[in-house]
């Protein structure tokens, strides 16, 4: 009987490949329905026209996914060009007041700049360095709470190196900065002291406030004395921007709005992002900037991007913050590829993988993906929502490369 056992499992099989054959787009669907359950996917050739669809009305967790229409929403509110701005104040007591703006790129090479632009100024004595970070309220922004990753850092109107401290450990164990450009500051080093040693490792500063602040200060004292500035009082001093105070110096950042969504995207930064949301509420109110102005900014803008199509709801995306940490945000498939298609002009600002321009969309039993897969003929945006337990979304994309 073995014979004619194997003979029909071979004649099964053949009828199978027939069919799959004969009806390919029933089989594709089939296997796609396997793929993503109850998720939403969106496959488009470059004219627009749809090659693969599941599930398009569903409702579903964006998660990062949002951080696209955010730096479209960026990018239309204040221009590819747009720069981050730092301000510098100073008294009659010869004191020097910083107020952040929000820039999410205060790093350790651009506050060396300042510092160096402070001195030529003619800035050489300071009694007090006073912090000012009052241009924010970002109470209700999510945080993913005891997590040190740097993608968890606090927002704060003034923060250094995205509020947080690099440290790495030398050959006989003892701790150093994790990176050239910075000095190992004593907030640094009482982090350290709670850790053991082991490789570099990029921390954030913890759910402390003045902890940010501190390390700021300490930041900029180094560099302004190693521009030859003196800084007679070293201590912590903190207040809002006051009438006694007369602007000194407006610093604009180095990069452009356009490299720092760049750097978002790649590394899908919850911090820069949230950094660009308060960012934007500021230019509906002023300061400071709060949550409900940045909803009210991104309301109207994605309303007037994308208009009232299927599947956008701007209620709901995009809303509550920027980082896609919030559970409460939806998006369906058909409103994720109008905006997909919507951001075709900046395509390149996605990171590409594998031959395709991806942005990803994380959380726990959430595994996004969209972009665009690239072709000589031109750009295929691809939609990829799936809130299940098994992440199969690498598997979905390269269904969708084979398609094609």
């Amino acid at each position: 009987m073995k014979p004619i056992i194997n003979s029909l499992h071979i004649y099964s099989r053949f009828l199978l490949l027939v069919g799959c054959l004969l009806a390919p787009s029933a089989f594709s669907q089939n296997q796609l329905e396997e793929l993503a359950g109850d998720g939403g996917v969106l496959f488009h050739s470059p004219s627009g026209e749809v090659i693969a669809s599941l599930n398009p009305e569903n409702s579903l967790i964006p998660a990062s996914l949002v951080k696209i229409p955010l730096a479209q929403v960026a990018l239309n509110v204040l221009g590819e060009d747009f720069q981050f701005e730092t301000h510098f104040y100073r008294n009659e007591s010869d004191d020097l007041l910083i107020r952040g703006l929000g820039d999410p790129f205060l790093v350790s090479e651009e506050i060396a700049t300042i510092a160096e632009v402070l001195s030529q100024r003619g800035l050489s004595d300071v009694r007090r360095l006073v912090l000012d970070d009052s241009a924010f309220e970002s109470g209700d922004l999510p945080l993913e709470l005891n997590v040190d990753d740097p993608y968890a850092a606090r927002n704060s109107a003034l923060a250094v190196n995205f509020n947080t401290v690099n440290l790495a450990w030398n050959a006989s164990g003892n701790l150093i900065s994790g990176e050239e450009q910075t000095p190992l500051t004593p907030l640094a080093l009482e982090f350290g002291a709670q850790l053991s040693a082991g490789e570099s490792q990029r921390i954030n500063l913890g759910s402390e406030p003045e902890d940010g602040l501190r390390q700021a200060q300490q930041l900029f004292n180094f560099f302004l004395k190693e521009s030859g500035i003196t800084i007679l009082d070293s201590d912590f001093y903190h207040e809002a921007l006051s009438e006694e105070w007369n602007l000194y110096y407006e610093h604009f950042n180095s990069r452009s709005l356009r490299e720092i969504l760049a750097g978002m995207l790649r590394f899908s930064n919850n911090f820069i992002a949230n950094q660009l949301f308060l960012a934007l509420g500021a230019q509906n109110r002023g300061y400071p900037a709060t949550s409900e102005s940045a909803r009210e900014v991104l309301h109207q803008q994605l309303t007037e991007i994308y208009g009232n199509g299927v599947g956008i709801n701007p209620q709901s995306l995009l809303m509550l913050e920027g980082s896609g940490l919030s559970r409460q945000q939806r998006i369906t498939a058909r409103g994720m590829m109008q905006i997909m298609e919507a951001f075709r002009p900046y395509a390149d600002l996605l990171p590409e993988v594998n031959g395709a321009l991806r942005k990803s969309g994380t959380l726990t039993g959430v595994y996004n993906f969209s972009g665009y897969i690239q072709r000589p003929e031109g750009l295929y945006p691809y939609v990829i929502l799936t809130n299940q337990s098994v992440n199969n979304r690498d598997e979905i994309l390269q269904f969708l490369h084979r398609s094609i």
